[in-house]
């Protein structure tokens, strides 16, 4: 029999068959007690990977001996694979951020080991990217309400769970001053403001209330 376990030591099943997934890393793994496994062989123990890629390159038929760990590492590589497939059905309704999917997945009683490892790789394939869902957050509500302030855009980030060196940089570079004054114009005729009776002083008091950036405010009232 086929086996990379050294002689005498225990094990409880054994590997009976192995058929490949939808890509080369997803198998389809059958053992000896008629139980299956869906698993990412990135998601094993690169003791027990390297076992099972040398099992499907064998040329015998004879079996794979599972040791309680081995059966453990299986397990654990099929929980991934659900957990990805759960992340992967909130992916493609919406772009996340890694703490939002994380959140998600958590409150499906998933374990926290399990959804840091699938976001690791979600985050190395770029299926998850904070700085691709800020820059289109931001869009978005750029497009829809043309009248927010910069700290509000990076309040609204943060509350998503973008960090917030990346949420002020973006906005930053998408919302710049110049954008902003046309907002507190914007704003000002929302609020039917009448400037007439304001003063330069009380405009600014209003304006900084509402959270627009000190500069936008200078450029808006130097154009007054």
């Amino acid at each position: 029999m086929y086996s990379g376990e050294p002689a005498g030591s225990s094990t409880t099943m054994t590997v009976t068959s192995v058929k490949p997934g939808a890509d080369a890393d997803l198998l389809k793994i059958g053992l000896s007690d008629g139980s299956l496994f869906f698993i990412r062989l990135s998601y094993l123990p690169q003791t027990i990977k390297g076992r099972v890629s040398l099992y499907i390159s064998h040329s015998s038929c004879s079996n794979l001996d599972l040791t309680d760990e081995d059966y453990r590492s299986l397990s654990f590589a099929s929980e991934c694979v659900r957990v990805e497939r759960k992340a992967l059905q909130l992916i493609n309704r919406a772009e996340q951020t890694r703490l939002g999917l994380m959140q998600k997945l958590l409150h499906k009683q998933y374990s926290e080991q399990t959804v840091k490892i699938v976001l690791d790789r979600l985050e190395a394939l770029l299926f998850v990217d904070d700085k691709r869902f800020a820059k289109a957050w931001i869009q978005s509500r750029l497009r829809h309400s043309g009248s927010k302030s910069a700290s509000q855009l990076v309040y609204g980030l943060l509350k998503r769970g973008v960090d917030s060196r990346i949420a002020t940089v973006l906005v930053r570079e998408l919302y710049p001053p110049e954008l902003e004054k046309k907002a507190i114009q914007q704003f000002i005729e929302k609020k039917h403001l009448l400037l007439d009776h304001l003063t330069p002083f009380e405009l600014k008091q209003i304006l900084l209330k509402a959270q627009f950036s000190k500069r936008a405010i200078l450029l808006y009232l130097e154009d007054r």
